[in-house]
C-alpha cells in the first residue's frame, strides 16, 4: 500500500478492512486524481476510507466530501477534523439526508464517487445507490463495500442482492469496472429513442 494515512489519524486497536481495497482504488479511479471531485461516502465508522477520500481525491480547490452515517465518534470526530472546510457530515438515516441533498443548489448530477458502506441490508443498500444514481456525473463511479461478504445470509440480508438488482435493473446505465469484494461500476450515458417510445406507449 503506497498510501500513508496521516500523523492526526487514530483508529482503533484492530483490523482496518478498507486498506485491503486502496490498491484497487488507486488503479480503476485514477481518472479522478488531479482535479476537483465531489464525493459522497454512505457509512464512514471511524474514517480510515474518509480520509483516504479527503487526501487522495479531494486535494484541488473546489472539491468537497459528504459523508452520511446515522452514528458519529471520537475516532471519526478527530480523523475528520482537518479537513472541515471541504467536508460536510450528514448525520442521520440516509433517506432521509438524500430529501435535500445538493451542493452548489445543484439536486442531480454532481458527485464524481459515491461509497456505499452503510447499512447493508439489501433493501436499504438499493435505495442508497438509487438515490445517489440521480446524483452522480456521467462517468461518475460508484463502489459497493461488501460484495463479496455474508452470503451465508439470507439474501434479503446481503448487499450482493442490491447490487446485482441494480445491475440488472440499470445495466445500460452502467459500466462495471471491477468485481471482488467490492463492486466498482461507472455511469454511462445511455439514450435509445426506439426503447422510450416503445415502453412509453405500452403504459
Amino acid at each position: 500500500m503506497s498510501y500513508q494515512y496521516p500523523e492526526h489519524f487514530k483508529y482503533p486497536d484492530q483490523r482496518m478492512f478498507f486498506t485491503d481495497h486502496i490498491s484497487v482504488w488507486e488503479e480503476v479511479l485514477s481518472p479522478l486524481k488531479g482535479k476537483p471531485n465531489i464525493t459522497l461516502e454512505i457509512g464512514a465508522l471511524y474514517g480510515g476510507s474518509s480520509v483516504y477520500i479527503l487526501d487522495e481525491f479531494c486535494k484541488e480547490g473546489g472539491s468537497h466530501h459528504y459523508i452520511m452515517d446515522i452514528n458519529t465518534n471520537e475516532f471519526i470526530e478527530n480523523n475528520i477534523e482537518p479537513y472541515k472546510d471541504k467536508l460536510t457530515y450528514l448525520l442521520g438515516e440516509s433517506s432521509d439526508s438524500f430529501k435535500e441533498f445538493k451542493h452548489n443548489n445543484k439536486s442531480k448530477e454532481f458527485l464524481d464517487l459515491v461509497y456505499i458502506d452503510g447499512n447493508h441490508m439489501s433493501n436499504y443498500v438499493l435505495e442508497d445507490v438509487v438515490n445517489s444514481f440521480y446524483c452522480l456525473k456521467e462517468n461518475g463511479y460508484i463502489i459497493f463495500d461488501d460484495y463479496g461478504g455474508g452470503w451465508e445470509q439470507e439474501k434479503y440480508l446481503q448487499v450482493k442482492t442490491a447490487v446485482d438488482s441494480f445491475n440488472h435493473s440499470y445495466y445500460k446505465y452502467i459500466e462495471i469496472l471491477y468485481v471482488g469484494y467490492q463492486v466498482i461500476m461507472k455511469k454511462i450515458k445511455y439514450v435509445n429513442e426506439d426503447d422510450l417510445k416503445e415502453n412509453y406507449y405500452k403504459i
